[in-house]
C-alpha cells in the first residue's frame, strides 16, 4: 500500500511540475533563510580549535541551521555562559558528553531536545527505540537521524543504510523495517513537495471563485502533514502513512478545485501467473 501511495504522489507531482516548474521548495526552506541569531563567545573561541582536539566543531553547519536562525546557541544544549570571556566562567556547569549527568550524554539527548521539541520527543518516547535507549543505551536517539548539530534530516537512501545497521539480514531487529521506513520517508517528502506546488497554484489564483474552499483544503492538508511528521518519531509507520493519505486526499481535491484534471492513480501490475 505504501509503494502504491508513493507512486500516486509522484505521478501527481510530475503533472504539477509541468504547470509550476521550479515553484516547489523543500518544506520550510524559505524559513531557513532568515537572519541568524547571535553566536556568542562559544563559537568565537571554539571555532579556532581544530576538530582533532575534541572541542572543535564545524560551525558552518550550525550557522546554516534552524537553530542558529532561531537564536539557539551552544549553551542551550551544553550549558555554560556564552557571554563570558573568561574560560572558567564560560564553562561553568559544562560537563563532558561521556558524563551521564550531561544534557548531551547519549541516553539523555531526547530529554534535552524535548525542552523545545516536546511533541516529537513525546512520540519518540512511545517507541521501542526509546525503550532500548533507556534499557541499555544502544538504541538510536535524535542525533542518529539529525546529526550532532541537529542540522540534517536523513534522505530515504541514507535512512535505509542507517536503519539497516540493526534492521539488516543479520541485525538484532526485525529485517524489512528499514526499507519500509525509507518508503514512508520518501512519501513524506513527495507529499510535502506536492503541497508546495498546489499552494503555489492556489496563490496564483487568489481571489478567484472557490479560492476560499481551496484554502481550507490546503489548511487541512498542512495539518495532516504536520501530524505525519510528528507521529513519524514513534516509528509507527502505518500511522504516519495514514496521515499522509489524508493529506493526499486534501491535495488532490484542491488540485481539482483549481481547475486541473484529476490525476490517474496507477496500480502496480501483477506479474504474469501471480494471484
Amino acid at each position: 500500500m505504501t509503494v502504491g501511495r508513493a507512486a500516486f504522489a509522484l505521478a501527481l507531482l510530475c503533472a504539477a511540475s509541468g504547470v509550476a516548474a521550479g515553484s516547489a521548495q523543500q518544506p520550510g526552506e524559505a524559513r531557513l533563510r532568515g537572519a541568524r541569531g547571535p553566536q556568542g563567545q562559544c563559537v568565537v573561541c571554539h571555532g579556532r580549535l581544530g576538530d582533532s582536539t575534541g572541542a572543535g566543531h564545524g560551525f558552518a553547519a550550525w550557522r546554516g541551521s534552524p537553530h542558529a536562525g532561531a537564536g539557539v546557541g551552544c549553551e542551550a544544549c551544553h550549558g555554560g555562559d556564552p557571554a563570558a570571556t573568561d574560560a572558567a566562567q564560560a564553562h561553568r556547569g559544562v560537563t563532558r558528553s561521556t558524563d551521564p549527568a550531561s544534557p548531551v550524554f547519549f541516553a539523555r539527548i531526547p530529554d534535552t531536545c524535548g525542552r523545545c521539541h516536546a511533541s516529537e520527543v513525546g512520540y519518540f518516547r512511545s517507541s521501542i527505540h526509546y525503550a532500548r535507549l533507556r534499557s541499555d543505551g544502544r538504541g538510536p536517539n535524535c542525533v542518529t537521524c539529525h546529526g550532532a548539530m541537529a542540522t540534517s534530516v536523513l534522505t530515504p537512501e541514507h535512512l535505509l543504510g542507517t536503519c539497516s545497521a540493526c534492521h539488516g539480514a543479520n541485525g538484532v531487529a526485525p529485517p524489512g523495517k528499514a526499507r519500509e521506513a525509507a518508503q514512508v520517508l520518501a512519501l513524506v517528502r513527495a507529499e510535502n513537495i506536492l503541497f508546495d506546488v498546489v499552494a503555489s497554484q492556489a496563490a496564483a489564483q487568489r481571489g478567484a471563485r472557490g479560492a476560499a474552499r481551496v484554502r481550507v483544503m490546503l489548511d487541512d492538508a498542512e495539518r495532516h502533514l504536520s501530524a505525519a511528521a510528528e507521529v513519524w518519531h514513534s516509528f509507527r509507520l502505518d500511522s504516519a502513512a495514514s496521515r499522509l493519505g489524508d493529506a493526499r486526499e486534501n491535495l488532490v481535491a484542491a488540485w481539482i478545485a483549481l481547475g486541473h484534471p484529476a490525476p490517474r492513480e496507477t496500480q502496480p501490475r501483477r506479474a504474469e501467473g501471480r494471484r
